[in-house]
C-alpha cells in the first residue's frame, strides 16, 4: 500500500517561498553555461559481446557530463567499464535524459525506449528539481509514476536503482547561500526517493560529493570514474541476481542502434555535435539580429524526438517531440506563433517550459525534397512577444535557407556522375555520390572537366 513521508518532511518551509527566485538563478546559470564542455556524442558504451550486462542511466545533472566532451569520458562510459571490472563479465550502458530533464518530463524521455531490453536501470534524477525547489509532493508523485512505468515496461528480471540527489553545493555553480537552500531541499527529496523505493523494491544509495579540478570545475573524468566506481558495486549484486535467472528467461539483449526515418539526419545530427553547419549557425546569428529574439534553431523531428540542428551547445541535443512548440508547426505544416506560452492552453503545462522559461515562439516548417515535413526553422525567446514582431516573410526567407541546407543532407537516388569520383578505384565504375550535395558538386567538377 502507498503511503506518504510524515507531514513534518512535506509542509512547506520558509525557504520555498523562494522559488521563483531559485527558478530564475537557475536559468540565469543555464544561460551561462553555454560554454560549458558537455558531451554532444551518441550516450551510449556499447560491448560487442552477444552477452554483455545492459544498463540504462535515466538522469540528468550528473549523469549529463558536465565539463567533459564525450560520453565516453563522462558517467556512461565509465560506468561501462566499471560495472565490467566489478562483474567480470562485459557491459553495454545507455543514458536516456539531458540537464534540460526534470522529474515531471522524465516519462516523456524514456516513452520511445524498450525498456525490456535492459537489465538495471539507474535512476539518477533531482539536481534541477532541487535547485529549482520543486514541490514535494510533485517529487514524490513523479517519482512513483516514473519507478511503476519502469516496473511495467521492463523485462521481468529487471532491476531498479535508485540514487539520492548528490550533495548540491559540490557542484561548482551552485556553491552558494542559494546552493544551501538547495541543498536543504535535496535532502528532503532524497527522505522520499529512499522510502519510495522501500516500498516498490528498488535499491536506494546516494552519491558522494564529486571531485573537482581547478581547470574542470563543472566536472572531470576522474570525478565520473569515482562515481560510476561506486555504482557499479553497488549495482553488481543486481546484476549477477540477473544472471542467476534460468536462461530462458533472461535471453541476450541486443540493444538498438540510432537510426532516422530521413535520409539527412544522420548529417544533420553529426553536424549538430559540432555545433551545426556554418551555414546553420550564420543563419541563426542573423535570424537571431534580424528579430531580436534570445535563440534561432533549426530543428528536425524524427520520430518521437525533436533533434536541435545548431545552437546546440544551448540546448538539448534532443528532447521529446511531445514536448516541443515544433510539433504543432509540423502537424499544421504553418507558421505557428505563440506570444507566451503560459497563456496558450496547449502549452501551459508543458514541464519542459519550466526550466527553459522559453514563453515566445515563432515557427515555420521546412520539407524534405519530397515534400515531407521534417522540420522547422524558429525562434524563442523568453519575454512574451506579440506576433506582429515577426515578419511571416522573412519569417519564411529564413526557413527556404535554411530548406535548402538541410536538402543538400540528403542522400542521392540520382545515376552516377560523368566523371570517377575522389578516391575511386580504376575499373571499379565511376563513385555514388552519398548526399545531394556531393552529387551537385560532382557535377561541377564534371562539368568544368568537359
Amino acid at each position: 500500500m502507498t503511503r506518504t513521508v510524515d507531514t513534518t518532511s512535506t509542509t512547506p518551509q520558509s525557504y520555498e517561498r523562494l522559488r521563483p527566485a531559485m527558478r530564475l538563478w537557475y536559468l540565469w546559470w543555464l544561460s551561462r553555461s553555454r560554454r560549458v564542455a558537455s558531451p554532444r556524442d551518441e550516450p551510449s558504451a556499447r560491448s560487442t559481446a552477444t552477452d554483455a550486462d545492459t544498463v540504462l542511466i535515466v538522469g540528468n545533472g550528473p549523469a549529463h557530463g558536465w565539463g567533459v566532451r564525450s560520453h565516453d569520458q563522462a558517467l556512461v562510459g565509465q560506468l561501462s567499464r566499471a560495472s565490467s571490472a566489478a562483474t567480470g563479465r562485459a557491459c553495454s550502458v545507455d543514458y536516456v535524459g539531458d540537464e534540460m530533464m526534470s522529474i515531471e518530463s522524465t516519462r516523456s524521455w524514456i516513452r520511445d525506449t524498450d525498456l525490456g531490453l535492459y537489465d538495471t536501470f539507474v535512476v539518477l534524477v533531482g539536481l534541477n528539481d532541487a535547485v529549482r525547489l520543486t514541490p514535494l509532493d510533485t517529487w514524490e508523485h513523479e517519482l512513483r509514476q516514473l519507478v511503476a512505468t519502469l516496473a511495467r515496461r521492463a523485462h521481468p528480471t529487471a532491476r531498479t536503482v535508485l540514487i539520492g540527489v548528490p550533495p548540491v553545493r559540490s557542484v561548482k555553480p551552485f556553491e552558494s547561500l542559494l546552493g544551501a537552500v538547495a541543498e536543504t531541499h535535496a535532502e528532503r527529496m532524497n527522505a522520499i526517493t529512499e522510502l519510495v523505493a522501500a516500498e516498490t523494491g528498488a535499491s536506494y544509495f546516494r552519491l558522494p560529493a564529486g571531485l573537482r579540478r581547478p581547470d574542470s570545475p563543472h566536472g572531470c573524468v576522474e570525478g565520473y570514474r569515482q562515481w560510476a566506481q561506486t555504482i557499479a558495486h553497488r549495482i553488481a549484486p543486481t546484476l549477477d541476481s540477473v544472471r542467476r535467472v534460468e536462461l530462458d528467461e533472461r535471453l541476450p539483449r541486443s540493444l538498438p542502434e540510432r537510426s532516422f526515418e530521413w535520409s539527412g539526419g544522420a548529417t544533420l545530427v553529426d553536424n549538430a555535435s559540432r555545433g551545426g553547419s556554418e551555414v546553420l549557425q550564420q543563419l541563426a546569428k542573423e535570424a537571431e539580429a534580424e528579430f531580436g529574439v534570445d535563440v534561432a534553431v533549426v530543428s528536425m523531428l524524427d520520430g518521437s524526438k525533436l533533434w536541435y540542428a545548431n545552437n546546440t551547445e544551448l540546448l538539448p541535443v534532443s528532447i521529446p517531440r511531445e514536448l516541443t512548440f515544433c510539433d504543432v508547426t509540423v502537424a499544421e505544416d504553418d507558421v505557428v506563433v505563440v506570444e507566451d506560452a503560459r497563456k496558450d492552453e496547449r502549452f501551459a503545462d508543458n514541464p519542459y517550459l519550466d526550466l527553459n522559461h522559453g514563453y515566445f515562439y515563432a515557427g515555420h516548417p521546412i520539407h524534405s525534397s519530397t515534400g515531407e515535413t521534417i522540420g522547422t526553422f524558429c525562434l524563442h525567446d523568453i519575454r512574451p512577444r506579440k506576433s506582429s514582431s515577426v515578419s511571416p516573410e522573412k519569417l519564411r526567407a529564413f526557413a527556404l535557407r535554411a530548406e535548402a541546407e538541410l536538402q543538400s543532407y540528403e542522400k542521392s537516388v540520382a545515376g552516377p556522375v560523368a566523371s570517377l569520383g575522389q578516391g575511386a578505384l580504376p575499373g571499379a565504375g565511376p563513385a555514388q555520390p552519398a548526399t545531394r550535395r556531393e552529387r551537385r558538386e560532382a557535377e561541377a567538377r564534371a562539368a568544368l572537366h568537359a
